[in-house]
This record gives C-alpha cells, structure tokens and sequence, in this order.
C-alpha cells in the first residue's frame, strides 16, 4: 500500500494500562495547565470513538466535567481504496449550549492526523464560530499540526507513520514501534496495517448507513 508504511508483527508492543494511565497523567497536566492559565471552560468534551472513548472519558472525569458529545469516524478498504467514513456525528444535547461553544475533542492514537482534521471541519460547520482544543494521549511527531484548533495537547509522541527513519527517531528519542493499547488485539492492527479489511460485526450494515468522508486513492 502506498498509504501505508512497511511493518512486521514484531515493530508492535503491548502498552500496560500502568504505562498507558502515565501517559495519560501527563496528558491531563497538559490540558489541565492550559485551560486554568487561559481561563478556558470547556463546554463539552468530544471523543472520536473507538480508542478516544478511553482518554475522553478520563479526561472528562479529572477535569470535572460532565458533557459528551462522541462522534465515530473509521477507515475502511473498498475496492483499491481506503476510505475515511463517518458513523455518526456528535449527537444532539439536551441543553443549549453558548452561541460560541468550546469542545475538547479526544483522540486515542493520532497518526496522519486525518480522521480528527475531518471531524474538526465537521464541528465547525455543525456549530460556526465553535472553539477547538485538541488532546491525543499519542500523537506522530511528523503530524503535529490541526488547522482550525486552538492548540494541541499530547501524551507521547510516535513514529508510528514511519516518517522518520530509525536514526532519526532515535535522535529524537522516540520509541520506533507500533503501540498495542490495552484494549486492543494485533489480530486487526496487523489486518489493518497490511491494507486489508477487518472482519467486524455487521460491517455491511454500517459501510452502507455510514458517510463517506474522504477517499484516499492506492
């Protein structure tokens, strides 16, 4: 794949939840420094499931906050092509929110960094005017930039693109590996990473219901 960088079963490690919740803890201090310096109140979170669910609902709790508004994005393999498509958009509150709502929007394992630039644009046209703080607790050190957010809070930085070759992301001390989150099983990362598409329940059903969001041509 063209798309996709070269990897072997072996460039994966399992990440603890114990390594996992450190990196979250520094993750949180990020936002948390932020939002106090600048006098932020944030109005809802919102997770890009299925990996943001995790940091957003930890960031949700440790920030004292209560409103969630997830939204799902997936890449598919059609035909010759990967497809970013979305499953559903943040759904409707209950209460109204300011003219000008701030979302802190929560990504797992950030990597080209399309899936969130795509639901960026897709809050900014649902609420105009809205402000955007960005958090990942893993984010690739060659795509660190977000048009159309305030800034941009991480965890850890990866190579997990293989952007940078080995020497360099050595100088740069990052770790040249693949992460395998707590919660995940390298039977569909490595499908995935091999361009191929996963066997998830009643994928039919929500390719079919789901909206094309961008096409990425092999």
């Amino acid at each position: 794949m063209a798309y996709l960088a070269k990897y072997k079963k072996s460039d994966f490690v399992h990440v603890s939840w114990k390594e996992y919740g450190r990196t979250l803890e520094k993750l949180l201090k990020n936002v948390e420094n932020y939002i106090k310096r600048k006098k932020i109140q944030i109005d809802a979170v919102v997770p890009i499931l299925r990996g943001g669910a995790f940091p957003g609902t930890f960031l949700t709790f440790k920030l004292n906050l209560l409103a969630m508004m997830p939204v799902q994005y997936k890449y598919f393999f059609v035909g010759k092509n990967i497809e970013l498509r979305r499953i559903f958009s943040a759904p409707k509150l209950k209460f109204k929110l300011q003219k000008h709502p701030t979302f802190l929007l929560v990504e797992n394992n950030h990597c080209f960094g399309i899936t969130a630039q795509t639901a960026v644009n897709d809050l900014k046209k649902e609420f105009p005017g809205c402000r955007i703080l960005y958090a990942a607790d893993h984010i690739d050190y060659s795509y660190q930039k977000i048009k159309g957010v305030d800034t941009i809070f991480y965890g850890k930085l990866t190579n997990e693109t293989r952007a940078l070759n080995a020497e360099q992301a050595k100088k740069k001390g990052l770790n040249n590996k693949m992460f395998l989150f707590p919660w995940e099983q390298l039977k569909e990362e490595w499908t995935t990473v091999q361009g191929k598409q996963f066997g998830y329940n009643r994928i039919k059903e929500i390719i079919k219901g789901s909206e094309t969001k961008k096409i990425i041509k092999n």
